[in-house]
Order: C-alpha cells, then structure tokens, then sequence
C-alpha cells in the first residue's frame, strides 16, 4: 500500500513538471520591467526570435513582452514595421506599448550604429510606410498617431528614403 502510494506520488510529480517545463516561452519567463532581464533574454534567444513574437498569431502575453523587448535587440530597427503595424491596430494596451517601443528605437538609432551594423536604410522604407499610414488615420488614437509622427521624423533625420 505504502509503496502503491509513494509510486503514485512522483508519476504526479513528475506529470506536473513534464506539463509546465516545455511550454514556457523564455520572454515570459523575463520580467518585463526589467531592462537588464529583458535584454539578457533577447541576447539569448536573438532578434529574429522576438520579431518572430510580434506576430498576429502570437499569444497576447508572450506579444507584449516581445514588444517590450524589440529596443533591445541588437537591430532594434528590424522590429519598427511590426511594430507600427501593432500601434496601428486596435488592442487598448499593446498599441499604445508598441508605439511606444517605436519611438524609443527610432529615437535611439544613429548612423554610426546603423553603419557599425551595415544595416542598409532602405530596407527601412517599409516602416516609414507603416508610420506615414498611422501618422495619417484620422480614426487612430491621437496619442499614437503622434508618436508615428515623431518617429517618422527621426527616421527622415537619418536619410531613411521616405514612402513614394
């Protein structure tokens, strides 16, 4: 009986842990408010894992901590089109994160960093695109639409060619 019992213990155990080990994504293991542990995280697991997590499909909770995450990849400026695309949409609280996130990354590049990463600005024409659709939907929140604004600018600063 005794040994039916201690048996049947650890299979419960061991089902336990089996069930919630692979299952957790490694950003929603990082606290979000921590810059230092998101960044560790986004170190681990790469840029094209949390761009990868901004995603439609993606699971709300892992979304935004990815978007989060997205100004501290080593290319911040590959997640700013999924990023617009985010703040353009209807989510009360991953939009406003996601504009957010955009204006820190658009704010923080430099040519000297773009150049150190020979990231190519025209490959970020898309994200003016997205920026100048958002900068002008009059149905967008004014909050957003100003921070595609602000963003845009910082872009047109760095020579990124505008939309044609």
């Amino acid at each position: 009986m005794r040994k039916s019992i201690v048996i049947a213990s650890v299979l419960i155990v061991a089902a336990i842990a089996s069930a919630q080990s692979p299952l957790v994504d490694p950003l929603l293991a990082a606290h979000e408010t921590d810059p230092l542990d998101l960044a560790r995280v986004v170190d681990r697991i790469g840029d094209a894992a949390v761009i990868a997590r901004l995603a439609p499909e993606t699971p709300i909770a892992v979304r935004a901590i990815a978007v989060a995450a997205a100004p501290r990849m080593h290319a911040p400026e590959d997640a700013l089109a999924p990023l617009a695309a985010i703040a353009a949409g209807r989510d009360p609280d991953l939009a406003p994160r996601a504009a957010a996130a955009l204006l820190t990354i658009a704010r923080s590049l430099d040519a000297r960093s773009l150049d150190a990463r020979e990231s190519d600005r025209a490959d970020l024409g898309p994200a003016r695109i997205s920026l100048t659709a958002l900068a002008a939907d009059e149905t967008a929140r004014a909050d957003l639409r100003r921070a595609a604004q602000l963003a845009d600018a910082a872009l047109a600063d760095l020579g990124i060619p505008a939309p044609e």
